[in-house]
């Protein structure tokens, strides 16, 4: 649809009158300094100040008279006037005078504006009262007011918007008659005439998809959260691209096209380009000698299957060496939309070899269930058990325990994608809740004068925030939070959280802090390189807090360095180089990644 303001008819005849011959003269008389506007006056003007006219002309006392630009001037006068109703303005004549040594000019614009041009009636035809009605009662166009090509077009766009929400896709105006008619001799006003053509009210009873070649067509019809026979919604359609790239199956998701087969019948095609779903992720570190101590390797393996057989099932594997002696393997199996509901849960096992002081192992069972488009309520049930052996019982005072817990949140994305995105925001929070029982060392329990139970309670924050700034170039800033809070005097190791490392506080050993309470925050400026390859700058900073009988410990850690992510043949190679806080340049502590997806 053209815009209005091309079909309105404008007789701006600007016959401006320069004097070429005066220039040639002035040329040939050595005029090579451009004099200097004295003043400028407007001659004509009734409802535009000279000021405002000074403003669009672009010229004010002072500055230099180029007679090459009058005719830009004049016309940028004459869209001003346009703009305020005078369609039919026009310039008559520029004149100047220039003084005898050329320094100095006057000039006098002689303008004649016109009748100005007001908002006549805005009809659409085609249209039932009650639609008209409606529609109309939301026009920001009036009658008397100034002609606005521009608010007719916004209202128009509005009206067919609200004609789509109420199923009509491929409805459309069609102008019908455009009338102008002198109110008096100071005005005229411009009556329009639209012709509405609704087309059909569209009843979705077909959905085609196009390029899945592994993932089963019920599982993308499920996301859609749409019935066949429903009647088009443009809400619900702008929804379908999000969901099913958040999904993480597809590598491209094209724009739902809609299309009409008779009657009020039609359907959508959806055009998918299927990306890879699993991946494997390895990660490997090396901390340098210090004193006496040797350097050594750290390593982490993630192996995610995704979309088992095009179903949307997801299976984990996790393998992590954190120290010298100590390492933690992780199991995990996700099922999606259960018994035909959107709630996703899944089954897990993890298990934590501790300085071979102590086992952890832990069972959970987790779901997640969407509340609104991008947020979701989450949850989980779990055991976990601390089987410490003599060493850990008897010279640390650990105890065999168990624990069941329960936890509530809720999970927050709108990021446009998940491995490499550009703008967005996630957050997460959770509460949870615990019981522990303590089984012994019955010894040990009676030393320690330890409860035989005792409540726990702990709070997760997770927020991430991605930010675009200049091309191919982005903020990232993360903010995370674990705090535990227990009956128990002395929080036992094993129940205190982690920091350190390359997924918290780079420039640090894998977990080097433990805490009741740990905080850390990380800053990255971002060059993007392609679509998923990226070089950075990273500034880390970390807070742990821990207490040991009556003494309450309290540091903050700063690390700061480069890194980058490259898409290769082998996958997505990262490099992180981070040094902490105090530490040379080249006691830095190297991270090495590559995920490779398949």
């Amino acid at each position: 649809m053209n815009r209005l303001k091309n079909r309105i008819p404008r007789r701006c005849a600007s016959r401006i009158l320069i004097s070429w011959l005066i220039l040639a003269a002035l040329a040939r008389s050595g005029w090579t300094v451009e004099p200097k506007i004295q003043r400028i006056d407007f001659v004509g003007l009734q409802r535009m100040s000279k000021e405002k006219a000074a403003e669009a002309f672009g010229l004010t006392p002072g500055s230099a008279l180029r007679l090459e630009e009058l005719s830009k001037n004049a016309q940028a006068l004459l869209n001003k006037l346009a703009e305020a109703g005078h369609y039919f303005s026009r310039i008559d004549s520029i004149r100047y005078s220039v003084s005898a040594d050329s320094s100095q000019a006057l000039v006098c614009v002689f303008v004649f504006e016109g009748a100005p041009v007001v908002q006549g009636d805005l009809s659409l035809q085609g249209l039932d009262s009650l639609q008209q009605s409606q529609l109309g009662g939301r026009f920001q166009s009036r009658p008397g007011r100034p002609l606005d090509p521009g608010r007719i077009q916004d209202d128009l766009d509005d009206a067919l918007n609200q004609l789509e929400l109420r199923g009509h896709p491929f409805c459309r105006f069609d102008l019908h008659s455009l009338n102008l008619d002198s109110l008096d001799e100071n005005r005229q006003a411009l009556t329009v005439n639209w012709k509405a053509a609704l087309g059909p009210r569209l009843r979705l009873n077909e959905i085609q998809i196009a390029g899945n070649r592994v993932t089963k067509k019920n599982v993308i019809l499920r996301e859609l959260r749409l019935r066949p026979g429903d009647i088009y919604d443009p809400r619900k359609i702008s929804r379908i691209r999000s969901r099913l790239t958040k999904l993480g199956y597809f590598q491209q998701v094209e724009e739902p096209q809609v299309f009409w087969t008779q009657g009020e019948e039609g359907g959508l095609l959806l055009r998918v380009v299927e990306g890879t779903a699993s991946r494997f992720d390895g990660l490997l570190g090396y901390v340098p000698a210090s004193g006496s101590q040797k350097g050594y390797f750290t390593g982490l393996l993630d192996i995610a299957l995704g979309n088992l057989l095009g179903t949307g099932r997801a299976l984990e594997a996790h393998w992590q060496k954190r120290d010298q002696k100590t390492q933690d393997i992780k199991l995990a199996y996700w099922e999606p939309w259960i018994a035909g509901w959107p709630v996703s849960a899944g089954v897990s096992f993890s298990q934590l070899i501790q300085d071979t002081v102590y086992v952890q192992r832990e069972f959970g069972i987790q779901f997640s269930a969407p509340l609104l488009e991008n947020l979701a309520i989450i949850g989980q049930l779990a055991s976990v058990s601390i089987s410490p052996d003599s060493i850990g019982s008897y010279v640390q005072g650990l105890l065999r325990s168990r624990t069941l817990t329960a936890s509530i949140g809720v999970e927050y994305d709108s990021r446009d994608d998940r491995i490499n995105p550009h703008h967005g925001v996630y957050y997460s929070t959770s509460v949870q809740a615990g019981r522990k029982k303590n089984h012994g060392p019955s010894e040990v329990i009676v030393l320690q004068e330890a409860k035989d139970l005792i409540n726990n309670k702990k709070i997760f924050l997770d927020l991430e925030w991605y930010l675009p700034t200049l091309k191919r170039q982005l903020i990232a800033w993360s903010l995370h939070g674990r705090q535990m809070k227990s009956s128990e005097g002395t929080l036992p190791l094993p129940d205190q959280f982690r920091l350190g490392g390359a997924r918290t506080l780079r420039g640090y050993r894998e977990d080097q802090f433990r805490g009741a309470a740990v905080a850390w925050s990380n800053l990255e400026w971002r060059y993007l390189l392609g679509r998923r390859s990226r070089v950075f700058l990273f500034a880390d900073g970390g807070y742990f807090s821990t207490q040991s009988k009556d003494v309450q410990h309290n540091a903050f850690k700063l690390g700061y360095g480069l890194g980058f992510r490259l898409e290769t043949g082998l996958g997505m190679m990262g490099v992180d180089y981070g040094m902490a806080q105090g530490e040379g340049l080249m006691n830095g502590k190297v991270h090495v990644g590559l995920v490779n997806e398949f």
